[in-house]
């Protein structure tokens, strides 16, 4: 004969596992719709990235193909055909293919003898760019136009961001920082400029030999206005003539 005790206990086990498949039947007549839902809105999503991916790859290497031939045509001489290219390039695909397709349109009107319209291009290319080498890149190339367009005092405004920030560019922005001052009459700043780039050990090994060529030719600083050189301090009997010599 069975327990009663463990008949009931069998019985109530029974009716809580139909309760909870109740509960879940019930769960998912309200709530399935939006689990599958949100499953398949994963998915769709996991899939979308990865077309987005693939697409992206397909246009980056299309974006290649495209820069690649324009610079091509840039090296051949052809300016028109590359700069109307680069033009294209610098309103579509990734945010760097656009800012270096600025720069090389930059360089296409610079050659065609547009430095107004380069000179904007490098500035605007400076301004899209977000990696910091390129942005100071452009920049440098943009202050070497205003070097030629314009005086030193805007060269300095745009040379002394560059340098402030450090890093490889840096070193080219203060040699043209030397150059220019040099050329406009600020020795003092020219030749300090040059000096700390020659003993700036981590500066390209050019740079630095570049530095000393300039250093050598513009001379060491000239001498302090109330000194009076060793050699002029002669004895006065040595300008009197000797006997027998006439005045």
């Amino acid at each position: 004969m069975s327990n009663p005790n463990e008949s009931n206990e069998s019985f109530f086990q029974e009716v809580e596992e139909g309760v909870r498949q109740d509960r879940y039947v019930a769960f998912v007549r309200k709530y399935g719709v939006w689990v599958v839902g949100g499953v398949a809105a994963i998915l769709l999503a996991v899939g979308g990235w990865r077309l987005y991916e693939g697409w992206s790859i397909d246009q980056s290497r299309d974006m290649s193909e495209r820069f690649t031939a324009a610079q091509k045509l840039l090296r051949e001489g052809d300016a028109k055909a590359a700069g109307d290219e680069f033009d294209r390039l610098s309103k579509t695909g990734p945010q760097n293919y656009r800012a270096m397709a600025m720069m090389e349109r930059a360089q296409a009107l610079e050659a065609q003898g547009d430095l107004e319209g380069a000179l904007a291009q490098f500035d605007a290319a400076a301004q899209a760019s977000r990696d910091p080498t390129m942005k100071n890149s452009a920049r440098l190339r943009a202050a070497y136009i205003v070097a030629e367009t314009q005086d030193f005092a805007a060269v300095r405004g745009r040379l002394d961001p560059i340098i402030a920030e450090g890093g490889a560019i840096s070193y080219l922005a203060r040699e043209l920082l030397g150059v220019e001052a040099w050329e406009a009459g600020e020795t003092t700043l020219a030749r300090e400029t040059l000096e700390n780039l020659t003993l700036a050990f981590d500066a390209p090994e050019p740079v630095r030999q570049r530095a000393q060529l300039a250093i050598n030719v513009l001379g060491p600083a000239p001498a302090a206005s109330g000194a009076t050189p060793a050699a002029s301090a002669a004895p006065a009997s040595a300008a009197q003539p000797s006997p027998g010599e006439t005045k």
